[in-house]
């Protein structure tokens, strides 16, 4: 079911393949009693939603026999996780126990550190709803790791005021894995991915960011494939990274490629998807968002343990 919310505004015609007609001189940032803004972006939730369905991306994976990590949804890891409280030296806590983190209470755990010889806790407190990675989720077994079928796979939406169109805006789209099968022994639980649709003041699309690995690369409406309206993104096989055609791609890594394919599950993003809104103001219940820890457990390296949240990357706000 598609939670997002999808309402014909009288000031838009939305055509199938065409982009989105201004009949007034506003549309996203509209000031009459008929807007909504309650995520407070500045940003009418209406235009953001018809946004976000027209650009959802449709995702290509790589074939189950290439591939065995599969996306999920928020609150199906949350229902097969516990929360623990990394010390760094010292044994880590249980905070929430398993199956019992919910989009309620993620954000509003507290714990102690500990110090000393005898790793006793301290008097210093810290907050789920910071950005603090001490906090983890962490799941029991390696069944989880293999993600949902392909009816649980949703994706969730951050709109905001463009960084790279003047006048425009972004549109992100958080794609969530339960594991990353990567290159070498670079592996870690959860992973967000996302790519980010960039239009006009109108609504017309300009250009997209496809995230991957650190970085990421910015392509063109001819640079890029599509089903209608949707931007084409290839996932790459373990890794997730995001790009526009199957092939094989260099990472940062020398010796160490990414490999996107056809002919794996093909992920129409707009059967499922919702709006998370802001951090502060999130819409639709996706208080997740308000989380600052980690995914996934605490590795020997970051590069090794689970990232944190959307809202607490940098490029939620930057691309």
């Amino acid at each position: 079911m598609r939670t997002g919310r999808l309402l014909l505004l009288s000031t838009l015609t939305l055509a199938s393949c065409g982009p989105l007609v201004e009949e007034e001189a506003t549309l996203g940032e509209r000031t009459d009693a008929l807007i909504t803004d309650v995520d407070l972006d500045g940003i009418d939730d209406a235009f953001e939603d018809q946004l976000a369905a027209k650009f959802a991306p449709e995702v290509r994976l790589a074939p189950d026999s290439i591939d065995w990590a599969r996306p999920a949804n928020v609150d199906w890891y949350l229902a097969r996780v516990h929360m623990r409280f990394d010390h760094s030296g010292c044994p880590d806590c249980e905070v929430l126990a398993l199956a019992t983190p919910t989009q309620s209470n993620l954000s509003t755990q507290s714990h102690k550190t500990k110090s000393g010889l005898f790793c006793s806790h301290s008097s210093t407190v810290y907050s789920s709803n910071a950005s603090r990675k001490e906090f983890f989720l962490q799941p029991p077994d390696d069944n989880v790791h293999k993600g949902t079928a392909s009816s649980g796979w949703r994706v969730y939406v951050h709109s905001k005021k463009s960084v790279v169109v003047s006048g425009g805006y972004d549109i992100q789209y958080w794609f969530f894995y339960p594991y990353n099968d990567s290159y070498a022994s670079v592996n870690h639980e959860a992973d967000w991915e996302h790519i980010t649709v960039s239009t006009d003041s109108a609504g017309n699309f300009q250009s997209a960011w496809y995230a991957a690995h650190s970085g990421g690369n910015r392509y063109t409406a001819s640079q890029l494939q599509w089903n209608g309206t949707h931007p084409i993104v290839y996932s790459a096989d373990g890794s997730h990274a995001s790009y526009p055609t199957a092939g094989t791609y260099p990472t940062e890594v020398p010796g160490f490629d990414d490999h996107s394919y056809n002919g794996g599950p093909v992920w129409q993003t707009w059967n499922n998807w919702v709006n998370v809104g802001e951090k502060n103001a999130p819409r639709n219940g996706q208080n997740f968002i308000k989380y600052g820890g980690r995914w996934g457990e605490v590795g020997e390296l970051d590069a090794t343990s689970g990232p944190q949240g959307p809202s607490f990357q940098g490029a939620w706000n930057n691309d």
